[in-house]
């Protein structure tokens, strides 16, 4: 499966509040899911909590569940004896068999069809697996924790998903916040993953000063940590042999990026039938959560005046 922009152990990326829960997390050996948008470290979090628990020594098994075949899913999860379909020449352990006495890592967990999910369940709710063609269930000593990119409680309410496999994952949940949420961590995060594009690549780090980092932080990252790591290693490829400091003119990409952004988020609003007066507002609101309430940071970034806002904000006063 594709990795997470950050590696375990490394968990001062996670804001604190995070971190700490994952820590009195990682201690017990409750089944965990993790939810966040695509690229906001689910899967780092996953390895970090495998390698701080009891479970450390043992293996740690992580399956994209979006990347296999619907036909084979159950074969791949649950193993199968030979000849229990057809091209099954032999018996093989399922993913859940070989996370015996670790931790399976079931990512992308809202991409199972309902029928896999029956069965998931009952794999959660009885300890043990029957392997397809067998009569003999295996007894599973296994650590689960799934991720989601999707909202599960969306998903149970449109019946998606099943609300008592919903209740089975989340005993406890965890919610990593999208970059646009993290300002206040931005540059430290951004020198983090500057330092890491660097190692991997073998090249000195490319300094950011701070109107690059105030660029950067700008940038919506709808790809979250993924998009700003695979932004810093473009960086240094492209710029990497002449060294020396990022400069603005680089970052001219990330426009482009946005290109038709604006129309389609506009004939979305339209067709959800959302008015002028309803968007202006949540625009508001979000710039003020996003700045913490500051109005006059909230302000700048939408790119108006603070009087102007808060005329907008309550124009019937």
């Amino acid at each position: 499966m594709n990795h997470d922009p950050l590696e375990a152990p490394r968990a001062h990326w996670l804001p604190s509040s995070v971190r700490e829960r994952l820590a009195r997390a990682a201690e017990s050996d409750a089944t965990v899911l993790l939810t966040g948008e695509s690229g906001s470290g689910k899967g780092s979090a996953a390895r970090e909590l495998h390698a701080a628990g009891p479970r450390a020594a043992g293996p740690l098994i992580e399956v994209a569940l979006a990347a296999l075949s619907p036909s084979l899913i159950e074969a791949e999860l649950f193993g199968h004896e030979a000849g229990a379909f057809t091209g099954a020449a032999g018996r093989r352990r399922g993913r859940f068999e070989r996370a015996q006495a670790g931790t399976i890592v079931l990512a992308g967990i809202e991409c199972l069809r309902l029928e896999t999910q029956v069965k998931l369940l009952r794999v959660l709710q009885e300890r043990e697996v029957e392997p397809l063609g067998s009569e003999e269930p295996v007894p599973l000593d296994v650590r689960v924790v799934a991720t989601a990119s999707a909202d599960l409680r969306e998903r149970v309410r449109r019946g998606g998903f099943r609300e008592d496999l919903y209740y089975r994952l989340a005993v406890i949940e965890l919610a990593l916040p999208p970059l646009r949420e993290r300002r206040g961590e931005f540059i430290g995060i951004a020198r983090l993953l500057t330092e890491r594009v660097a190692r991997r690549l073998g090249v000195p780090a490319r300094p950011l000063d701070a109107a690059v980092l105030e660029r950067l932080a700008k940038h919506p990252w709808p790809g979250n940590l993924r998009e700003l790591e695979n932004c810093l290693e473009r960086l240094h490829v492209l710029g990497g042999a002449q060294g020396g400091s990022v400069e603005l003119g680089e970052l001219a990409f990330l426009d482009e990026d946005l290109v038709g952004v604006e129309r389609e988020l506009a004939e979305r609003a339209l067709a959800l039938g959302l008015d002028l007066a309803t968007l202006e507002g949540a625009l508001i609101e979000a710039a003020l959560r996003l700045e913490r309430g500051n109005r006059s940071a909230a302000a700048r970034r939408l790119g108006i005046g603070r009087r102007v806002l808060e005329r907008r904000r309550h124009p019937a006063d």
